[in-house]
């Protein structure tokens, strides 16, 4: 427990949160305008509900609230058929009304490149958190986990308790949201690497799967993994690396083919969805971000660059690895870091 509070406990909660709301107008965030573009700001976040998007949302109004400027948070449902353009809409409406700065979660680096460009040659500065552009130089600074060494930390403790449980070859899958999104191509990399690492000589036992993309559609996950469980008699340990239709959807195929308990099942990110898994060993244990923390530091970094500071080109934010038995445990500190104002 000691560990896994260790993040927690340095995220300091104001009281009141039930009070706190975005400072900028409703009316504003519908209508695309803003009453004083000098105090404000723009949050492109990929989504803004579930565990890890919610409190990072909270973080970031509390903030901006507290160095008093407005803030105006932009996003799209997480099916949204034309996401990459819808938020990339966002950043140019921002630059339109000649905000002071902009924070986003570039969905794909390439097709966000340019609009952030455009965004920083306006001497509006930009930065980036979740998920990074490939150069550094085009944006002000990134904020948020490394995700290639926080899937190099859940990569080799997994392979560390694999061993420990005598795995030693077998064929391993990995779920997740978009192959083509930064956070995903990070972790996957990270988590190859870690599990390698760790592994050893032992590694070239192990042959992985096609990683499976379900779109945050649980539906997707369940069957694509139920067909490689069948076609793979051998597999055994399924890695889900974030949002809740990953989630959803591996804990569905293992107990539709009798495998809770059986395949091992590393997830990304505190979720509510995990308790259901515990008992019958439908997650083994998972990394999490300090989502609240990330909204904070990008609001303050944020404000910083702003106001002519100058900040590090990369804040990055530590995980936590937590084990199914301290997962719930885990989560009512986490449950104390969101609020229901979502749009």
């Amino acid at each position: 427990m000691n560990k896994m509070k260790k993040i927690l406990l340095g995220t300091v909660l104001l009281s009141g949160l039930a009070l706190v709301g975005c400072s900028s107008s409703e009316d504003a965030k519908d209508s695309g305008k803003v009453e004083d573009a000098s105090k404000t700001l723009y949050f492109v976040p990929i989504v803004d509900t579930g565990a890890y998007w919610n409190p990072m949302r909270l973080g970031a109004e509390v903030t901006a609230e507290k160095l008093g400027y407005d803030l105006v948070v932009k996003t799209s449902p997480p099916a949204e058929a034309q996401k990459n353009d819808k938020h990339i809409g966002f950043i140019k409406e921002a630059v339109a009304n000649k905000v002071a700065g902009i924070a986003v979660s570039p969905i794909e680096q390439n097709m966000f490149k340019n609009p952030i460009k455009e965004a920083m040659d306006a001497d509006i500065p930009v930065i980036t958190f979740d998920a990074d552009l490939e150069n550094k130089e085009d944006r002000v600074a990134y904020v948020g986990t490394d995700n290639v060494l926080a899937g190099e930390d859940l990569g080799r403790n997994a392979a560390k308790e694999m061993k420990e449980k005598g795995i030693t070859s077998g064929t391993l899958t990995i779920v997740c949201v978009d192959k083509s999104q930064p956070t995903m191509i990070a972790r996957e990399k990270g988590l190859k690497q870690g599990f390698e690492e760790e592994m050893g000589a032992d590694a070239k036992n192990f042959k992985w799967l096609e990683t499976i993309q379900d779109n945050d559609q649980s539906a997707v996950s369940k069957q694509q993994l139920e067909g490689q469980i069948t076609a793979n008699s051998d597999l055994v340990t399924v890695f889900s690396l974030g949002s809740e239709g990953p989630d959803v959807g591996v804990m569905e195929a293992l107990a539709s083919q009798d495998k809770a308990g059986k395949i091992l099942h590393y997830g990304f990110d505190y979720t509510d969805t995990w308790k259901k898994g515990i008992e019958d060993g439908r997650i083994t244990a998972i990394v999490d971000q300090d989502a609240y923390g990330i909204g904070v530091q990008v609001i303050e970094n944020l404000v910083k660059a702003v106001e002519g500071e100058e900040i590090d080109n990369n804040i990055p934010i530590p995980v936590n690895y937590v084990k199914a038995d301290e997962i719930e445990a885990y989560g009512v500190e986490k449950n104390s870091q969101t609020t229901t104002k979502t749009e």
